[in-house]
């Protein structure tokens, strides 16, 4: 019982972790094609991350120290796993119902049948087009075991069983064919395509876009740095973490923002949820730079390494709150950033044409 239920557990985090790397570029792309954040959408994608991950765990792991596995010997003939039903107990239903061969390929089917779910809520895919990615998802992981991960192990740790292919792609199919008796459609924003009101909730997430993205720059911008010290440089590692540099982070943070605000007028926040600033009376080369303090760039400026130091760390914090409130107060949601720079924020969500 324990090795079917620590997979399971791992798919659970992995699959969380993975959606949390991806949530971005999926609020990003709900916003480009359909003018508006689906929830549902996004839940069917987190459900699908963890379904993969489960997918790859159930069929991989666990994975065995070096030495300590035997090589297994792969099953070419097809129908040798039905044949192995008889080795064990059939004089009953019940029998049959707990016979092990029996489950295994049960459990393969329906491990694959959500597969068809998926595809359908997705990607608005057929039966055929899922029997084909099913097919093409199961020789991927039987010709792995084959391979011994593609040589990472010596041979085969794990039985290769061209039945499993067929299972496999067999229970794909069957989610296919249920979700096509089921009549589901692809998951996506109901009301007709076209440009939305910008709400609070849109201007929350884009501003938190742009938290998060100042974060992420200076990061991985530091761990650059320290990775030209060390490689190129040939700098101690213990010296270069005991010497750290904030501030070369904060600076690259700041740079990126400002150089995007300044040639497009609109910040990375604004590219996630896909909103625009509209000019207004007070010139572009004046309003830019005014929208960028009144947003992410007022922020950033507060938060530099020296104002922190000297005790002013409170001060983003008050800002950020500033920021907020004010967006909540201005009925058309452009904020201070829009406010100074005299802009409108408004929804840049233009719907493709029909194919």
């Amino acid at each position: 019982m324990e090795a079917r239920i620590w997979p399971g557990l791992i798919a659970i985090l992995f699959g969380s972790l993975f959606l949390i790397v991806i949530i971005v570029p999926l609020i990003a792309a709900n916003y480009r094609r359909f003018g508006r954040l689906s929830p549902g959408r996004i839940f069917i994608w987190g459900a699908f991350t963890v379904y993969a991950c489960a997918l790859l765990t159930y069929t991989m792991l666990p994975l065995p120290e070096p030495g300590s596995y035997e090589c297994v010997a792969p099953r070419f003939t097809p129908g040798a796993s039905v044949a192995d039903i008889a080795d064990y107990d059939t004089s009953s239903a019940r029998a049959l119902v707990t016979n092990p061969a029996v489950l295994q390929i049960a459990f393969n089917v329906l491990l694959f049948m959500p597969l068809g779910f998926f595809t359908r809520l997705l990607w608005g895919r057929g039966v055929l087009a899922t029997a084909l990615i099913g097919l093409g998802i199961s020789l991927f992981i039987e010709t792995s075991q084959l391979t011994g991960l593609w040589g990472i192990y010596d041979c085969a740790y794990r039985l290769f069983d061209v039945d499993d292919i067929i299972v496999n792609t067999t229970g794909g199919l069957l989610g296919a064919l249920l979700a096509a008796m089921l009549r589901l459609r692809p998951v996506t924003p109901r009301g007709e395509l076209g440009p939305r009101p910008v709400t609070f909730g849109r201007r929350f997430l884009g501003m938190l876009g742009d938290l998060v993205s100042v974060g992420f720059i200076s990061v991985v911008a530091e761990i650059s740095r320290n990775l030209v010290q060390i490689s190129v440089l040939g700098q101690d590692p213990a010296v270069v973490a005991e010497n750290p540099s904030p501030a070369f982070g904060w600076v690259a943070a700041l740079a990126i923002q400002l150089a995007l605000v300044l040639l497009t007028g609109r910040t990375i926040g604004d590219f996630i949820v896909n909103v625009r600033y509209k000019p207004g009376a007070v010139p572009a080369v004046l309003a830019r730079p005014l929208r960028f303090i009144g947003g992410i760039g007022g922020y950033q400026l507060l938060n530099a390494p020296a104002l922190t130091d000297a005790g002013f760390g409170w001060a983003p914090g008050l800002f950020t709150l500033t920021v907020f409130v004010w967006a909540i107060a201005t009925p058309d949601r452009s904020g201070l950033a829009g406010n100074i720079s005299g802009q409108r924020v408004v929804d840049a969500f233009r719907a493709a044409p029909e194919a």
